[in-house]
């Protein structure tokens, strides 16, 4: 019995890539979040990936895996200095990785459920499913900062982020689209969970995506090859989003950001105003924070019929 347990075990072993650089005390806060909540029959390793720290900064990371690794917790730290690229990080991790299932996690994710891990394992075992993500609230807060991703006429917003965001998550919105568990085009790649073989199976994080959108374009390829990607919304963690990344709100980042969801829809041209799920009925033009029928919004704009 102890032998099949302990083969069932390591059957689930995850494999936790953080991209983490120059920022210690967020990344201890992360790593001491995640060895509380590690569940013992799912194994983890964690892969740090670091694209080129300070000397300083080194040691303190240095110094900081040395004590998560008397928890009991083994950790790699993948230290390889080199221009910031999220994907080719993600990437790089995911080649060292052992596990059967590879979760992508912001090194400014704090989690705070024990069942969390069970919960999206659960999922990812389906031969279905392609990525799974949690819920993310905004820290010491109600409010919900990402439940899966739609595709609107805007481009990818996170959401119901951008629909939900900001909103607190005491009460069950739009029939309960942040209390079940709901298929949708992407999850975001700041807590990302799928098994080895199918992230293999696509290629991985696209490369050319060096900072934004990666996470969806990931996600439209699972969906074009038929799998189908699943938001956890009855476990949540907290992001402290764009903490070690910083904003993207000045004009040289919004100009990133504008060409690299041109090249996303370059990529995937099937997919430019379209989200076979997202409900039709509902406003598809605005970045509003509500949920509600097309006809109901402020701008109230004549929309052409989804279906033509």
């Amino acid at each position: 019995a102890e032998g099949a347990k302990e083969l069932f075990a390591g059957e689930l072993k995850v494999s936790v890539i953080i991209p983490s650089k120059d920022n210690p005390e967020v990344l201890e806060k992360c790593l001491r979040s995640l060895t509380r909540r590690a569940e013992g029959r799912i194994p983890v390793e964690i892969l740090l990936v670091d694209n080129g720290s300070s000397a300083e900064n080194k040691q303190k990371t240095e110094e900081l895996i040395g004590r998560i690794r008397e928890s009991g917790v083994p950790v790699r730290y993948i230290y390889e200095p080199a221009e910031f690229n999220f994907s080719a990080m993600c990437n790089r991790g995911a080649e060292l990785a052992e596990g059967k299932f590879l979760l992508f996690l912001n090194d400014d994710i704090e989690v705070t459920d024990s069942k969390w891990l069970t919960e999206m394992v659960g999922y990812c075992q389906l031969p279905e499913t392609g990525a799974v993500g949690a819920k993310l609230l905004y820290p010491d807060t109600k409010n919900i900062q990402h439940c899966g991703v739609i595709n609107i006429q805007n481009g990818p917003v996170h959401c119901f982020v951008h629909k939900l965001q900001f909103m607190e998550d005491d009460k069950s919105y739009y029939f309960g689209r942040n209390r079940f568990d709901l298929n949708c085009v992407a999850v975001t790649g700041a807590c990302l969970l799928i098994r080895t073989e199918v992230f293999r199976e696509t290629g991985g994080f696209r490369e050319a995506l060096r900072v934004a959108y990666n996470d969806v374009d990931l996600g439209f390829c699972l969906v074009e090859m038929g799998y189908y990607n699943v938001v956890l919304n009855d476990c949540f963690a907290y992001h402290h989003e764009s903490l070690s990344r910083g904003s993207d709100e000045s004009p040289e980042k919004m100009r990133r950001l504008t060409e690299e969801r041109e090249l996303l829809y370059q990529m995937h041209p099937q997919f430019r105003g379209v989200d076979p799920f997202y409900p039709m009925g509902l406003n598809r033009e605005g970045l509003d924070s509500r949920v509600v029928p097309a006809y109901l919004t402020d701008r109230n704009i004549l929309q052409e019929p989804a279906w033509r």
